[in-house]
């Protein structure tokens, strides 16, 4: 995606967008035609507040359309708070953004069968496991993601830096060579508890079976200290403080993170497609790309984390069903405009086509898609809470507070408390 993401773990922001703020009558001329259609509002709920302009457009074109019906969107960093807050005060949406895979079986209950809609036969195949649960389908893929280490060319070249890493010992050296050319590797942001979420992720999405996997640890099956990926994840780690800012990594944000890539003070930074607008506001020059994070020294094992970082869901109990379902049916048809075009988000449909203007790092994470080269958002296969409560031994361990034994055993006892 191509949005700023730079409130992104701000404290919750609501957005409300109210689309044709005119009073209309429930006879209304549309290009000489008369519509007696019942008046409806639609309450949308979603996170990515950086397109929420665009969420104002589209909801506005909606109802040019349909002025019988208004989307009324809120949107928020905090979804699942707020989402917990208005079902619980009986004030429930008609659409609402969930992640998928845990999140999707959280919400089920409240979820309608999406199956038989005419667009789900156009979504891409590995846009369908999160929100799959037995025979049915509950979601619609707003967008595609991915992420890495995102790394500056130039700098690259200039350290004689000809090739990507795609194992350990090749980063390793990437690394030494920057060191050697008077070049700092990283500047991280884990001040940001969704920065160390996404690294935290990979050791999971590591694992030959991630699903698998975080079912073995729900039913004690399994441990985390066990998990072989662990040892390539704090490896890297250790590099990204050890080239970087070392235990001041905790004490920068997603902005300063940013702002030292695009001003060339360092090399790489751990983001993923959606970093492309703020970085290149600041240089609008600048020559960067994205690689997948190597964990072993066996290249056939790096991938590059893809996955679908939102859907839209209906809500059953809704009084406006049939709205909400047109509603999905017209963004599907008009998804180009809005979802690819408007709000710069890589499509998650088949007949959707990413655009040049995506950039060099959604065309780095195709290379990925097309080579069959991915693994899912391990944190989505988390208890519901972790992508929080995780980041507290991240980043303590990242302080120097604690030991990799410690972090571990920490995140171990949090997981366990999250399934009693």
């Amino acid at each position: 995606m191509k949005k700023v993401i730079s409130m992104l773990m701000a404290v919750s922001l609501a957005a409300s967008i109210i689309a044709g703020c005119g009073a209309k009558d429930a006879s209304t001329d549309t290009g000489g035609k008369q519509t007696d259609a019942p008046k409806v509002t639609l309450h949308l709920i979603q996170s990515k507040v950086e397109v929420a302009n665009q969420v104002k457009q589209m909801a506005a074109d909606y109802n040019k359309e349909h002025p019988n019906v208004t989307i009324e969107a809120q949107l928020s960093s905090d979804t699942e708070t707020l989402l917990k807050t208005r079902f619980a005060s009986g004030d429930e949406p008609d659409i609402f953004y969930v992640k998928g895979f845990k999140a999707m079986r959280d919400w089920q209950d409240k979820l309608l069968d999406l199956s038989g809609e005419p667009w789900m036969s156009d979504v891409l195949p590995f846009a369908e496991p999160g929100m799959t649960i037995g025979d049915e389908k509950y979601g619609f893929p707003a967008a595609n993601e991915g992420y890495g280490f995102i790394y500056n060319k130039d700098l690259f070249a200039k350290a004689g830096i000809d090739n990507v890493p795609v194992t350990l010992s090749e980063l390793r050296e990437v690394n030494e060579k920057l060191k050697a050319a008077g070049i700092t590797s990283y500047s991280e942001g884990y001040k940001e508890t969704w920065v160390a979420r996404h690294f935290l992720a990979l050791p999971f999405a590591y694992m030959p079976d991630p699903q698998g996997n975080a079912g073995k640890i729900d039913a004690g099956e399994a441990l985390i200290k066990d998990m072989p990926t662990m040892n390539g994840f704090f490896e890297v780690l250790d590099m990204t403080t050890k080239y970087g800012k070392g235990t001041e990594s905790v004490g920068i944000s997603y902005d300063n993170q940013v702002a030292n890539f695009a001003t060339g003070k360092s090399a790489m930074l751990q983001q993923g497609v959606w970093a492309i607008d703020p970085i290149q506001k600041i240089n609008p020059d600048i020559n960067m790309g994205m690689f997948a994070i190597p964990f072993t020294d066996n290249a056939e094992d790096t991938k590059l984390p893809v996955g679908i970082p939102g859907y839209y869901v209906v809500n059953k109990n809704s009084k406006n069903v049939e709205e909400a379902k047109k509603f999905l049916t017209w963004l599907h048809a008009n998804g180009q405009k809005y979802l690819v075009e408007s709000m710069f988000l890589i499509p998650a449909f088949k007949s959707m086509k990413a655009t040049d203007e995506l950039g060099p790092l959604a065309k780095d994470m195709q290379v990925y898609v097309d080579n069959g080269k991915t693994i899912p958002f391990g944190h989505l296969l988390w208890p519901t809470g972790m992508e929080k409560q995780f980041a507290k031994p991240f980043q303590a361990y990242v302080g120097e507070q604690i030991s990799k034994d410690q972090a571990i055993e920490e995140m171990q006892k949090m997981w366990n408390s999250a399934k009693k």
